[in-house]
């Protein structure tokens, strides 16, 4: 009997699928793979039907990934969720060890595990990102965008979906976020600080949806005003609502600045570009403070000092 269904959603990524695939399918004993392939118009559909032990999807056009995420729900038969980027790797055995933290916790709507960070070829690069949260009622976090959640590091119950709804497909690289912060309105989380997942990180250069930073933040930072419109939140004071509001910019415009003062020295200067005007459109008065400038000054400095240094070494050679 299928306890959990494991949905990958695939788009002209062929030469990824294969590894993901065969990671999910050691991630647990009862458990099925499902690929929605959302309608890629490359090899992707004779590697999946060459792959053993999966059920295959095609979408007739493309859904997005929320969409394709649905379109996996749609078919899935177990009673637990949980998904998987096709350039991500599931770790052996992970859902089951979540799986066993999720029915101990009965009330919970998922858990949230830790993930190990790589680079571009799926090589652990030693980081590990852990939810910042203790678990239990992790709502407000959530609504902030203060609590970080990769869909790789998440297994949910799957009537949370009867519940809440289905992914939102007018959220285009927001959606994992939309969703984990309206199951969290409703039902506790469970936290655990054991990886469960290899997550590739994206880069400005690297074409992940994930690479465009600054476009998924602001869009994240307008969508909360209709998340604000949730039972819970409008039976809040509005103070509190306001405040929830006021810290997201603060946060947002932080992340930016940091972000860019990080991809700058690395010639990113589009991304930097990006996040710091971002930065100044959502909270002016956060992203001029001398902090921000005196790091991104540093950056264009190593940067500029990396470039002559280049210059130099190619003239003398």
């Amino acid at each position: 009997m299928v306890k959990i269904s494991l949905i990958i959603t695939t788009f002209n990524r062929p030469q990824m699928l294969v590894r993901a695939v065969e990671s999910a399918q050691r991630a647990g004993q009862s458990i099925e793979v499902i690929v929605v392939d959302d309608a890629s118009t490359d090899e992707t559909a004779g590697v999946c039907r060459a792959l053993q032990g999966i059920k295959y999807v095609r979408a007739c056009r493309n859904q997005g990934v929320a969409g394709a995420r649905n379109l996996g729900l749609l078919e899935s038969a177990g009673d637990y969720i949980a998904f998987l980027d096709d350039d991500d790797l599931r770790l052996p055995g992970s859902l089951d060890h979540q799986l066993a933290l999720l029915e101990a916790a009965p009330d919970a709507g998922f858990v949230a595990s830790a993930v190990l960070l790589a680079d571009q070829h799926s090589v652990p690069t030693g980081e590990v990102s852990i939810p910042r949260s203790p678990g239990g009622d992790v709502f407000w976090d959530a609504l902030g965008l203060n609590l970080f959640l990769l869909p790789a590091s998440v297994l949910v119950r799957k009537s949370c979906f009867f519940e809440v709804g289905l992914f939102n497909q007018r959220t285009p690289g927001i959606d994992d976020w939309d969703m984990w912060t309206r199951i969290a309105e409703v039902r506790p989380v469970v936290v655990d600080d054991l990886p469960v997942s290899i997550y590739r990180h994206a880069t400005p250069q690297s074409g992940q949806g994930s690479s465009a930073l600054a476009r998924h933040l602001l869009s994240a930072v307008k969508h909360q005003k209709q998340l604000l419109n949730l039972p819970r939140v409008k039976e809040s004071p509005a103070h509190l609502r306001r405040a929830v509001r006021s810290k997201t910019k603060r946060r947002v415009a932080d992340t930016l600045c940091w972000q860019a003062a990080e991809q700058l020295p690395r010639g990113a200067f589009r991304f930097a570009a990006a996040g710091v005007l971002t930065a100044l459109r959502l909270c002016p008065l956060r992203a001029l403070r001398p902090t921000h400038f005196k790091v991104l000054w540093r950056s264009a400095a190593a940067r500029l000092q990396k470039r002559v240094h280049s210059a130099r070494e190619t003239h003398t050679g």
